[in-house]
């Protein structure tokens, strides 16, 4: 102790010096981080490009067709060059696009790459990576089909004349085609230092400033202190005489009898309680959801089909698919068929299946027309489960009644030329199609094992948190810590890997973080290199039994194949590494511990949990009320939704609530602000600007709410509350100039509305008819208020399209109306003008949010904005709670335990809501 403040007087008397030799060290990593050139990826040809200049494009590329750029490099280096194609209103199903990169001079082959058809949707950049970048070659791009006689085009810009030239079979075209060409260049990063010059320069002024307050005499230090001490005495006599004064209630109450008995064993009672609600909630799920979900199968298409069709006359009544199987395992097989609008279910069809190779009858079965559904394959389940039958002949021979010729019944059939292994025989003759058929592998029972594996870890946590809030009456700290562990171990399993929104991005972006830590250098633009065996495992963003089969069979693996290879990949949002640090640091340890892909994802997520939950467990810590309102916002379904994902939403919210906290905490406390305060909330008014693209900056102004008197003077708390809306601002600065100009600067030609060619509305648009705007907040309000606040709580989770019980956002919103009263004994802290602070600061973060959204995502043409959700809102929450507190409604005694034991009993329900919504057969 000596020592320390020895340190600190030392600290104090020399301030000015150490002020200039930090000043001294700020200077130097000024001139050094200039001087040393960064590596930079630079884009050419989008100029212009946007949805209302998208009107040309090129003949759709065939066998036949060759397309040709002819482009100068530059004295940059070159790495990728993509072109932007669409399909038009077509599906493909079969054919490759080749794109090769020549030398012109020399006709060397500087990079080759073949694209699949089917993998193209609507619209894609798809380009080829060059084996070496190239500088200062003249180079030619040559665009051709295999196998294609349908195929896509591309975009031509006609806004803008973009270097290079653009051949069709040897004919130059009167526009460019549009071209995305990526270079890597170094570059001298000035302003970007220049800027991060100011900001530690600020803060530390911002110290020194501050550290004046260590000159004050100990007197009123340890008039403080005695201060607390007495005020921990009275807390300390004060709980002693509620503990007297409830033993005297509990012995008035003894009775004889059940009563007396009751009281005994009333917490084993309540134990026993619980335990019991569990069992009954998982009982009923299983018995509606799980066990419908249990008899269905695992299906994947064996033969696909192009929308051709096959009609069912008295020439096809007798259908006899000869299918060579590629499965192991097989229960079933299905075939697809047709309904048109005038079909009349009348007949029967009589299918069978027969395993040729070992003379079995594996199916047969009659099925009435009017069973059939359009579009559907008819299902044909084995009596046994079949094992060991790869490459075994399996014979499909379907009978149709005569009620169905002509009737309008169709069965879908494969393009010509395709799965010619395979044979189908129509009324006896050969064809050169197909039936479209699917295979059935396997029944999913193991979702049986899955959830009672959760149902038991669910009684397990219910047990220990009734023990710590009833019996051993932890803090109310450490069972929120304890709560939010556990429940995150369920949702991690729940919403498994893909399934919140953006995580395939989130994930892209820690895999290229984790690649950085671990020396692995960059793959380039929308590529990443991965494990071989991460690259093959891919999950779905939407609820599948496959998703669950996936976490079922790779949970205990480790690593087979651990090769780097390189996949395809989202974009690099150069979001940097602290905002994705916890779920880095998860994935990287997973991968030096040669773990598999499965558990790699699900300890990155439950480090992301694991982070927000310490910064809200330490924020919980330094509130002097409130902190059961923070307990039920933190285990909000949404929440744990967003904080148990690769979500940078962990790390800004944890961070948010901590940057709150830490203001109430300075502002209705009693403690002087300490030099080590500053630091901690400069530090994150720091972070939480990565949030959202800085949507969350006014939050910085809760600092205000600190009076002058926790700070020397009014001069210092001004320059300290300035210093930290600052320091955020350079921040913001730092990385989201280019994106503001761009958001400014767009034209009603180029305004596109996210990564789409979506025509956007404009700051031009707006400044034209101010009105407009105004009508658009007002609609967007009135009708997306309701959305916000489900969307806020957990009505509608994953990708908005997972829906659980309305009951359930109106449960907690309940509870935390509940938790915004006192006890009669909490002094009213929060006074109006501070609430109105407050509002302003929230509603000035939720404008930008609206704003934002309405600039970069809200088509032209819309009434109000889109892309707008309430899981945005719930950083803001704890600041915005002090609004609610009020003197109307008090309670006699602490209320929190109850609160909390509510909100566990919310989160039952809500998980029995999502299994039912997740397993819903699709």
């Amino acid at each position: 102790m000596e020592k320390g403040k020895a340190w600190k007087l030392w600290l104090c008397r020399n301030r000015k010096k150490c002020l200039s030799g930090y000043l001294i060290l700020t200077f130097l990593y000024l001139a050094v981080s200039i001087a040393i050139p960064h590596d930079k990826l630079i884009t050419r040809g989008l100029e212009g490009v946007g949805k209302p200049s998208l009107a040309q494009k090129t003949q759709e590329i065939t066998d036949e067709t060759v397309l040709t750029f002819c482009y100068d490099t530059g004295e940059e280096e070159l790495q990728d060059i993509s072109f932007y194609f669409t399909a038009g209103e077509r599906t493909f199903t079969q054919g490759t696009l080749i794109l090769e990169v020549q030398d012109r001079d020399t006709g060397e082959t500087l990079g080759t790459q073949r694209h699949l058809l089917e993998d193209l949707k609507v619209e894609a950049f798809w380009g080829v990576s060059l084996d070496e970048p190239v500088a200062t070659r003249s180079i030619q791009v040559e665009i051709r089909g295999e196998n294609v006689q349908e195929g896509p085009y591309i975009w031509l810009n006609t806004e803008v004349d973009t270097p290079g030239v653009s051949l069709e079979n040897g004919q130059t075209l009167e526009h460019n085609l549009i071209y995305n060409a990526i270079y890597l260049t170094q570059v001298h990063n000035i302003k970007q230092n220049v800027l991060r010059f100011a900001m530690l320069v600020l803060l530390g002024l911002m110290l020194y400033a501050v550290w004046g307050d260590a000159k004050e005499p100990h007197g009123e230090e340890n008039v403080l202190l005695g201060e607390q001490a007495s005020g921990k005495e009275e807390t300390l006599s004060q709980e002693g005489q509620d503990s007297f004064q409830e033993g005297q209630a509990v012995s008035g109450k003894k009775r004889q009898g059940l009563w007396a008995l009751y009281e005994k064993y009333r917490l084993l009672l309540g134990l026993g309680a619980l335990f019991l609600l569990v069992a009954l909630v998982f009982y009923h799920v299983y018995d509606v959801q799980i066990r419908k979900a249990m008899n269905t199968t695992h299906r994947v298409a064996v033969m696909r089909d192009n929308q051709e069709m096959l009609p069912i006359t008295r020439e096809s009544a007798h259908l006899e698919q000869h299918y060579v199987t590629e499965e192991d395992t097989l229960v079933g097989l299905g075939v697809r068929m047709d309904l048109s609008e005038d079909f009349v279910p009348a007949g029967t069809v009589t299918a069978s299946v027969t395993d040729e190779t070992t003379g079995t009858l594996l199916c047969s079965t009659e099925v009435p027309a009017g069973q059939l559904l359009d579009g559907q394959y008819l299902g044909l389940i084995f009596t046994d489960s079949q094992r060991g039958i790869q490459g075994h002949e399996y014979v499909v021979e379907l009978t149709f009644s005569p009620e169905l010729y002509d009737s309008g019944l169709s069965v879908f059939v494969t393009p010509k030329g395709y799965y010619e292994e395979n044979t189908l025989l129509v009324g006896g003759e050969e064809s050169d199609r197909r039936l479209s058929m699917n295979a059935h592998q396997y029944f999913n029972l193991f979702l049986k094992k899955y959830f009672f594996a959760m149902f038991v870890f669910f009684e397990l946590m219910a047990g220990v948190l009734y023990w710590a809030l009833f019996i051993k009456r932890w803090r109310i700290e450490r069972v929120f810590l304890l709560t939010i562990l556990c429940l995150g171990v369920v949702y991690n399993f729940l919403l498994v890997p893909y399934m919140t929104p953006d995580e395939k991005y989130h994930i892209d972006m820690s895999y290229r973080h984790s690649n950085r830590l671990l020396g692995i250098a960059s793959a380039g633009e929308n590529k990443c290199y991965k494990r071989a065996d991460d690259a093959e495992l891919t999950f779905t963003s939407e609820p599948t039994l496959t998703n669950y089969k996936a976490v079922y069979d790779g949970l205990f693996t480790m690593v087979n194949d651990n090769r780097l290879v390189e996949t395809a990949a989202t974009s690099d949002t150069q979001a940097p590494i602290v905002v994705y640090l916890p779920a880095v640091l998860g994935m990287t340890l997973a991968r030096v511990l040669h773990l598999g892909t499965v558990p790699m994802y699900l300890l990155a997520r439950w480090c992301s949990l694991l982070c927000f939950a310490l910064l809200t467990y330490w924020g919980m810590r330094k509130l002097p009320f409130g902190k059961i309102t923070l307990f039920l916002l933190a285990v909000l379904p949404m929440n744990l939704q967003q904080c148990t994902s690769f979500s940078y939403d962990a790390v800004i919210s944890g961070v948010i609530i901590l940057y709150t906290c830490y203001c109430l905490s300075l502002a209705y406390g009693e403690e002087q602000v300490k030099p080590g305060d500053m630091l901690v909330l400069a530090v994150l008014a720091v972070v939480l600007i990565y949030g959202k693209s800085g949507v969350y900056l006014p939050v910085c102004f809760l600092a205000l709410l600190i009076p002058a008197k926790r700070f020397r003077n009014r001069r210092v708390q001004l320059f300290c509350v300035a210093g930290l809306f600052g320091l955020p601002v350079l921040s913001f600065l730092n990385r989201n100039t280019a994106t503001v100009s761009q958001i400014v600067t767009t034209t009603e030609a180029t305004s596109t509305v996210g990564s789409s060619m979506t025509a956007g509305y404009t700051v031009g648009y707006f400044l034209q008819d101010p009105m407009a705007f105004v009508s658009m907040m007002l609609s967007t309000l009135t009708d997306k208020l309701g959305f916000y606040l489900q969307s806020l709580v957990g009505q509608k989770m994953g990708w908005v399209e997972i829906e659980i019980s309305e009951a359930i956002p109106i449960f907690f919103l309940i509870l935390l109306a509940l938790s915004l009263c006192k006890t009669r004994e909490e002094p009213l802290y929060v006074k109006t003008w501070q609430k109105w602070w407050v509002t302003l600061v929230c509603g000035a973060s939720f404008g930008i949010i609206l704003v934002g959204m309405l600039l970069t995502w809200t088509p032209m043409g819309n009434v109000s904005i889109e892309g707008v959700q309430g899981r945005y809102l719930l950083p803001l929450l704890p600041a915005f709670a002090l609004v609610g507190r009020n003197r109307l409604l008090m309670y006699e005694r602490n209320p929190e335990r109850g609160l909390a034991y509510a909100a566990f009993v919310g989160q039952l329900f809500a998980v029995m809501y999502l299994i039912k919504a997740v397993l819903v057969i699709r």
